[in-house]
């Protein structure tokens, strides 16, 4: 009810007013608004990734805490992983508003920011005065728009060195839709000279690829297939999608879902091949079936974003009540074993979950 009051109130403003409102809100009194929709944390939540151990097998997607001001905010909340950003070498204003938009009967959003946010010295500095919380802390990188392609990875490398030591995975974002030519980076030629770059550097954190849920099956593949033999530890998919009939930008949450779902499958298919590469994944996420469905195709971890704007912070303590209904119904004591369960038994949810 608390949620729901302040949901009818907030989206009656602005969308990016209200946006910023509520990061400057949590940022400022995390221990306060934590409260709601914490829940007791509990070994038997925790999976094994190429991260590490996270605490949570569901985690916040980069583009909510764009300048890392709500890293004690969630770390209290109890979620398995914040992605901040996207960051890029300098501030930047992003793109002219009004550039959020919200689909309510759809549950879903369309943006067209274009990487506006504080830069890299200000997420570092706000990074350095949070606290030290169980779950991930993820840096998603981006060019800045003035950057031109042929530049571009010169951005990318600044990032890495000036994020060195800092977060516990690396996210490297060339599939936007909102800054111009970004998402020609998603070439293999580009791909291949990064991951060298960051071969030489002898990077040790971490470092996945999000990609966009518009490309082809062929784009797709020939992007998995460097990624099993490259630097990477896997792909973030997805990222927004375009939707030029709805309006310029990208869209997230539930219109994407099943465009989001086909493409982690089809990632998920041929990284399972070696398994130290993984999939984390985003894009419509709402419901324990989406989650389940992941895990029967391979994958483990789940980001949300737009999910989070309409279902509140207690979305995090629905899934973990799923999670101890699920333990108790299959007769196993961690998400672990549930993981397995459905990978490798191809067990379904029982009926009154789906």
């Amino acid at each position: 009810m608390i949620y729901k009051l302040f949901k009818t109130l907030a989206f009656q403003l602005n969308p990016e007013f209200a946006h910023v409102a509520t990061v400057k809100g949590l940022g400022l009194l995390p221990s306060v608004f934590s409260i709601y929709g914490n829940f007791e944390s509990s070994p038997k939540y925790q999976i094994e990734t190429n991260i590490g151990v996270i605490p949570f097998p569901l985690g916040i997607a980069a583009g909510l805490d764009k300048n890392a001001e709500m890293v004690d905010y969630f770390g209290r909340l109890g979620v398995g992983g914040l992605e901040v950003g996207t960051v890029t070498p300098k501030s930047q204003p992003g793109n002219e508003k009004p550039r959020l938009f919200r689909l309510p009967k759809e549950h879903s959003l369309r943006n067209y920011m274009g990487f506006n946010g504080e830069g890299a010295g200000q997420v570092l500095s706000n990074i350095s005065i949070s606290n030290d919380y169980p779950m991930k802390l993820g840096i998603n990188f981006g060019k800045n728009k003035v950057t031109p392609n042929n530049q571009a990875i010169e951005d990318y490398l600044y990032l890495f060195d000036y994020f060195a030591s800092v977060g516990d995975y690396y996210v490297v974002n060339v599939s936007s839709p909102n800054t111009p030519g970004l998402r020609d980076l998603q070439d293999k030629a580009f791909l291949i000279e990064l991951s060298k770059e960051l071969e030489s550097k002898e990077i040790q954190t971490p470092t996945y690829l999000k990609i966009s849920p518009d490309m082809g099956v062929e784009q797709i593949r020939e992007i998995s297939e460097i990624i099993k033999d490259s630097i990477f530890s896997g792909i973030i998919a997805t990222n927004t999608s375009s939707m030029p009939e709805l309006g310029i930008g990208g869209v997230s949450g539930q219109l994407i879902r099943e465009k989001s779902r086909k493409i982690r499958e089809l990632t998920l298919s041929i990284l399972s091949e070696q398994s130290d590469k993984e999939v984390i994944g985003v894009g419509g996420v709402d419901s324990i079936k989406d989650l389940w469905e992941f895990w029967q195709h391979g994958g483990k971890y789940m980001q949300i974003y737009t999910s989070f704007i309409y279902r509140g912070p207690k979305i995090f303590s629905s899934f973990a009540q799923k999670f101890d209904f699920l333990c108790e119904y299959f007769g196993t004591d961690t998400v672990e074993e549930l993981i397995r369960l459905a990978r490798y038994e191809k067990v379904n949810l029982p009926e009154n979950l789906i």
